[in-house]
This record gives C-alpha cells, structure tokens and sequence, in this order.
C-alpha cells in the first residue's frame, strides 16, 4: 500500500482565507471513494474546510484537481482527481474498475452513485454513456458544494444529486436501479471501520435493502479499501448475493467486488470476452479486458 502523505502545516494567512471560504462554500449550487495517497506534492492549495463529516483539501496542479480527506492525525487521503480537460477518462484506478459494471449489466438505463466526492465516475458516465440516469447519494452538503463549485458536477440533464444517508435512501426510495456502486467514505470513527466505510453500510441487513432496489439482473459494485478485516467485508458481500466476483487492484492492496442478482454466474472466459466488447463500445483510454484479468480465481 502506497504511504500516507502527512499533512503539511499552512501559513496563517491561508488559514484565515481557508475559513472565509469554509463559510461561503455551502452558499454555491452543487452536485466518496477513497485511495491511500502517494507521497507527493499536493499542488495549489484551492481551499481547505472542515465539515460535519470531514475535514477537506482541494488542490489542483495544471487543470487537473484533487480532492483530499484530512484525518484526524494530519495524514491525507486522495478521495477524488479529475483532469478537468480530459472528463472522459478516471485518474484514480479503482473508480476503473467500479465500471466493469459493464461487463454484467451492458445496458443500464439507471444507475445510483452511493458517495459523490469531486465526481470522477458521474463525468465518465456523461462522457460514455450520456443516455445513463444517474441519481447520486452524498450525505456530506459540503462535498456537494465543492464538486459543484472545483470539478463542475452538479444536478442537471441527466444527473439528480440527493444529499441524505445512503440507508435512508435505499430504505424510503421508490426508485429501482440497473446498477448501485457503493462508493461511501467518511472520517474513521467510532461509527465507521478503520478507512472510514459507515458500519451501517457494510451489513446483511443493508445489502437486503440493495437488492430491494435492483432491477432484476441488477448488479451493486464495491470499492474496498485495505484493512485488517477487508476478507471479511468479501465474505458478508458473498453471503449476500448470489454471484460475487473479486476484482484484485493493482496500484495498492485493494478490491472492488461486483455482486449480481442473476441467476447464473458468468466465467472467466465469458467475463474477458463481455469485457473485450465494452472496450470496443465504450472507448475509454484503458482497458477493461485487462481488468478483467485481475478477476480473483
């Protein structure tokens, strides 16, 4: 796993026009992966607020924007990047792998985004697939205000960001949707696991409620992030859903799962083959038929 890049101390006067933005941001319009953070330099510090929920960084070096999570012990975490010159393509590994969502549902008419951070995988829906409904769940307003105001994803056409408890909405929602990817992280706390997934979100009972909402033949997509109990995570996802298939990362030690509701599993020829096709189709600047090679056996 990639090292934390520690938190560097501001100039006061950054600190001072920090907190003048941090009470005007909730004021604009607005449309949470999480990756471990290579040591690097941040770049151009845009803004730095804390929220209910987190305390957060945007910075940008040339046109491209990051969106950090600070934690409590000065370490960052890289929660968003978006090449606001290149919206087609995803900067962070894990937001490729949420859409070999593809390769099991080729056609989906609706779609919903548990966790918005800066927007990355809402852009790359609009650029590939412009037909796609997206609803968007955030329960952070802050973070709504940011990925409208730095990385221009807001409601509108196609895209209806909903800012409220991922379980709240799946509970009361009479919406049914093709696709779910589950994408929700906050600050670690005695409510969340240790990379920050609410522990409400990570349960039988929650996955039930997932299922409530699919279509039939309806997939839901995890980012999991390494952790002590990340195997586990697997296994209550796995007893969940009928058919779950393991998809290894490369750049660190993470997983993203894909869970369907079909009833018959795919193989791993059928899934590079599926995958080969949506390279064909969706034209994105990397390969999903290499991704499919990371399938877990």
């Amino acid at each position: 796993m990639p090292q934390v890049r520690a938190f560097r101390n501001g100039l006061p006067w950054v600190l001072a026009v920090s907190a003048l933005i941090a009470a005007s941001v909730c004021t604009f319009r607005g449309p949470f992966p999480a990756v471990w953070a290579a040591v690097q330099q941040p770049g151009e510090v845009m803004l730095e607020v804390k929220s209910e929920f987190s305390r957060i960084k945007v910075t940008r070096e040339n046109t491209t924007r990051t969106l950090w999570f600070v934690r409590d012990n000065g370490e960052e975490v890289v929660e968003s990047r978006v090449d606001l010159a290149r919206l087609n393509d995803l900067l962070v590994e894990y937001t490729r792998y949420m859409f070999l969502s593809y390769v099991f549902r080729p056609n989906p008419e609706k779609v919903l985004i548990v966790g918005l951070g800066g927007g990355s995988m809402v852009h790359f829906l609009q650029q590939h697939d412009p037909k796609v409904k997206v609803d968007v769940v955030e329960i952070d307003p802050t973070i709504v205000s940011i990925a409208d105001r730095y990385f221009g994803v807001r409601t509108g056409r196609n895209v209806n960001i909903n800012v409220t408890d991922g379980l709240d909405y799946l509970t009361h929602a009479d919406a049914k949707y093709d696709v779910i990817y589950m994408d929700a992280f906050l600050r670690p706390s005695g409510g969340t696991d240790k990379v920050g997934v609410p522990l409400h979100l990570k349960t039988l009972k929650f996955y039930g409620e997932v299922q409530k909402r699919l279509n039939p033949d309806g997939v839901v997509v995890f980012n999991l992030n390494p952790h002590l109990s990340v195997q586990e995570d697997i296994r209550t996802i796995k007893e969940a859903f009928a058919n779950t298939y393991v998809f290894r990362l490369t750049g660190y030690d993470g997983f993203v799962v894909v869970a369907s509701t079909a009833e018959n599993a795919l193989s791993p020829k059928t899934i590079s083959a599926e995958a080969a096709r949506i390279d064909g189709r969706l034209h994105a600047p990397f390969s999903f038929r290499k991704m499919a090679g990371r399938l877990v056996k």
